[in-house]
């Protein structure tokens, strides 16, 4: 696994206990975002993502986790 998924799963985790916690509003706004930016990257690349070797739903699980780290290296 290369550096840019491992620090997406170390934000993600920290994104989590901060919900989790409560410690602050804003990164929960920022977790928020995020999470829409990453929808919104699947809507975008659909039909790349399908037609890739993968299931849809991994396909946006993946999306949600890594967004363009997932989709960047899928055939066009």
């Amino acid at each position: 696994m290369d550096k840019g998924k491992v620090f997406t799963i170390g934000l993600w985790a920290a994104l989590g206990a901060n919900y989790l916690l409560g410690f602050s509003d804003w990164v929960n706004y920022f977790a928020i975002l995020l999470l829409t930016i990453h929808i919104i990257e699947y809507v975008v690349f659909f039909k790349r993502i399908r037609s890739s070797e993968n299931n849809l739903f991994y396909g946006f699980l993946m999306t949600l986790i890594f967004g363009v780290l997932y989709i960047q290296p899928l055939k066009k």
